[in-house]
């Protein structure tokens, strides 16, 4: 049973290093873990995925040795565990509301005791039996980890609750979603935004959960650790391809001399 680096991490009170992608990038897995990210957060919420796709992606992780936190677009229970049987290491649950809702996602996923997840033994996770350890259920059950989205002022409201619920590990704030429906930006530092950050971060902290939200800069970063998140996702596919997008236009403006969607037009010549 592979060993969690993101929950390593955070048992040991330490900040994990996510960044994101919702791409089929082949080489994506390998060069996170290169430049010592803990996990990635994939996307299937917003992107579409075939399963041998998700199966494909979930082994370069495994390759790479690095965590896979995958987003699914269902709560369906079947689902959900396959994605593990997979390989994930853990799983991030848009639009979780209540503490029923956290519940019925632990039962999901997690085996007896704490949850009803159904046995198989053949897959990824359990090295296709011919390695499955003897406590694999428990193995998995200590190995992987359920992230849920407070992206709702309802889920606000219940934060404590939903914090308090056993085999929920993380906390994580859907900025976009949470400043659309509260009127504020997404800005870390949007005083509406700091609000909502602190109440979070107060509740995983009387339950000794880990909590975190996504950031656009370093400052940034320092200002949700400073406020005692551990779970904080800096770097995706977007923003790498832009920054270097805009660098390399830029390289092409001074040597050309143009402007990017204006090039320049001899004197004389039309077209």
């Amino acid at each position: 049973m592979r060993r969690s680096k993101v929950l390593a991490k955070l048992r040991t009170g330490k900040v994990a290093r996510i960044c994101c992608c919702g791409s089929p990038i082949a080489f994506f897995p390998a060069m996170a873990a290169h430049f010592h990210y803990d996990g990635i957060w994939f996307d299937g919420e917003h992107r579409a995925w075939e399963a041998r796709e998700i199966e494909t992606m979930l082994g370069r992780h495994h390759a790479a040795d690095i965590d896979c936190m995958w987003r699914p677009p269902t709560k369906e229970k079947n689902g959900l565990y396959r994605l593990l049987e997979d390989g994930a290491a853990g799983l991030m649950i848009p639009h979780v509301a209540s503490a029923d809702e956290a519940r019925a996602l632990v039962s999901a996923i997690k085996f007896p005791p704490l949850g009803d997840r159904g046995f198989c033994g053949g897959g990824r996770d359990a090295d296709y039996w011919i390695g499955k350890p003897d406590d694999y259920t428990d193995a998995a059950n200590r190995e992987t980890f359920l992230t849920v989205q407070i992206e709702t002022p309802q889920a606000l409201e219940n934060a404590e609750a939903i914090a308090a619920v056993p085999g929920v590990d993380i906390l994580f704030i859907g900025p976009g979603d949470m400043s659309l429906r509260l009127g504020c930006t997404p800005g870390v530092n949007d005083p509406v935004m700091m609000d909502v950050q602190k109440k979070i971060a107060a509740a995983c902290k009387k339950h000794g959960k880990a909590w975190g939200r996504p950031v656009g800069s370093a400052a940034d970063a320092k200002t949700l650790i400073d406020l005692g998140a551990q779970f904080i996702v800096h770097g995706s596919e977007f923003g790498a391809v832009h920054a270097h997008f805009t660098a390399c236009a830029a390289d092409f403006d001074s040597i050309l001399g143009e402007v990017a969607g204006a090039p320049v037009i001899p004197e004389g010549k039309t077209y």
